[in-house]
């Protein structure tokens, strides 16, 4: 990777411009790093094109043209497609460039990434990011390193450009362990919340009571107060889907299945996720969960 100084920063692509990748790419953007960007849907890299972002034609092509690539994308499928599939940026990768992969997979997928990157003298980081697409407009995520410390200093000032705290949580493949412990709990936040919710007006008590009761409690937090307001207004348009949320809980229970690992409470927001699912739910916000509750 060119050494980066005030005045010349890395050539960097960016695979995957959905919900969340869109406005990490513009971020980079502005932060003044040379993009090349690419998506299976075309049409999503236009507002990166104004911004001044090159189109690429593959991710073999973008890996080609840059010294480091960042994957976004939705499912560990995606991940393996994009970077060892076909015309895939293992196929364009240089030598001591860096792939950095922020999508949530299981560290198995991560490890398995990083050795195939390896074979082309090239570095990894497992970077999966917490926060939903406010944080990731705002350029306030929270990234969860894996990888080589010296790999994490050379890369840190395109992640800065990202997120605001960037934590290294060991090699490779634990910052994706750590970004499952997370959504571990918060999935499980969200359907405490979503219960107490359906408890208090089946009684008959007004829902917002509980949220003053949390609020000056022990435990108050911003994410009670804006989860708890949108969904007592019926709003569920997607922050962070559902149908992902879903998908996160299936990778930690990969994961328990392969450290024999009890995680008896899990299971069960795993499967009320996956039931709200199966009522066509997927697409919405995951505190959709409240709704499901009470039909």
């Amino acid at each position: 990777m060119a050494r980066m100084t005030l005045s010349t920063k890395p050539r960097v692509g960016f695979l995957g411009l959905g919900t969340m990748g869109a406005p990490m790419a513009a971020n980079l953007a502005r932060a003044g790093f040379p993009l090349v960007v690419w998506n299976r849907t075309a049409a999503k890299m236009e507002p990166l094109l104004k911004l001044g972002a090159k189109a690429g034609r593959s991710p073999a092509h973008v890996a080609s043209e840059v010294e480091a690539v960042v994957t976004m994308v939705s499912r560990p499928d995606d991940v393996e497609q994009v970077v060892l599939g076909a015309d895939g940026v293992i196929e364009g990768i240089q030598p001591r460039a860096v792939l950095i992969d922020m999508s949530t997979v299981s560290p198995a997928t991560s490890r398995k990434l990083a050795g195939a990157v390896t074979t082309k003298r090239a570095e990894f980081l497992d970077a999966p990011v917490v926060g939903s697409k406010g944080p990731a407009a705002e350029g306030t995520l929270v990234i969860l390193v894996g990888g080589l410390p010296q790999t994490l200093k050379r890369c840190e000032p395109i992640l800065r450009a990202i997120g605001k705290t960037v934590i290294h949580a060991g090699n490779v493949g634990m910052g994706c362990a750590l970004k499952l412990a997370t959504n571990l709990m918060l999935g499980h936040l969200m359907a405490g919340l979503s219960e107490a919710v359906v408890l208090a007006k089946r009684c008959g008590v007004d829902p917002e009571l509980l949220l003053k009761v949390i609020e000056g409690s022990t435990f108050p937090s911003p994410w009670y107060r804006s989860k708890g307001g949108t969904m007592l207004k019926g709003d569920f348009s997607p922050h962070f889907a559902l149908k992902l949320m879903r998908k996160d809980f299936e990778l930690m229970k990969q994961v328990a299945q392969e450290l024999a690992l009890r995680l008896p409470v899990t299971e069960v927001v795993r499967q009320l996720f996956a039931e709200a699912e199966a009522t066509g739910k997927g697409d919405l916000d995951y505190s959709v969960i409240f709704e499901h509750l009470q039909t």
